[in-house]
């Protein structure tokens, strides 16, 4: 796989036309996923809290973040990055967009992340997110997730 460019990279906001490469991406990225194709549609069209943003390379979908905004925090539900594009930076890329649009309306940023994900909590410490606790059995099954979280105004 050839390693997209920053220049060749579209962020924009994800459209209800979007939902099904998206959710391709999210069933391949992970086998457990509560996200059904209906849950991203209604997050769409009718949570009014939900932002939600892809990125494309050659016009097609390769990765995806969502955020509610509710009142002055953030909270990141979920992103992804296909398979074939992951290693290359384009989580981060997404989070720092997803960072910089709830700035000018929020001061803190949370997300949940896997207590086994080093990945993810690598990027997310680089980007200046701090442990701020655990959920209990957050994914089901006995598996755990860590609360992150970061002031954006500092």
């Amino acid at each position: 796989m050839v390693k997209p460019e920053e220049q060749e990279l579209n962020i924009r906001l994800m459209a209800k036309s979007d939902v099904p490469q998206v959710f391709d991406i999210e069933r391949n990225s992970f086998n457990d996923s509560s996200w059904t194709i209906d849950a991203f549609y209604h997050e769409i069209e009718q949570n009014e809290f939900a932002h939600y943003f892809i990125v494309e390379f050659k016009d097609k979908i390769i990765g995806y973040i969502g955020v509610w905004i509710v009142i002055d925090q953030a909270q990141v539900t979920t992103v992804a990055i296909d398979e074939a594009y992951r290693g290359y930076g384009l989580g981060q890329l997404l989070l720092k967009y997803a960072m910089n649009y709830v700035q000018t309306k929020c001061d803190v940023m949370s997300l949940e992340v896997r207590v086994d994900n080093d990945v993810a909590q690598h990027v997310y410490t680089n980007l200046g997110f701090q442990f701020g606790g655990k959920r209990k059995n957050y994914y089901g099954q006995g598996e755990d997730a860590l609360v992150m979280w970061v002031n954006l105004n500092e």
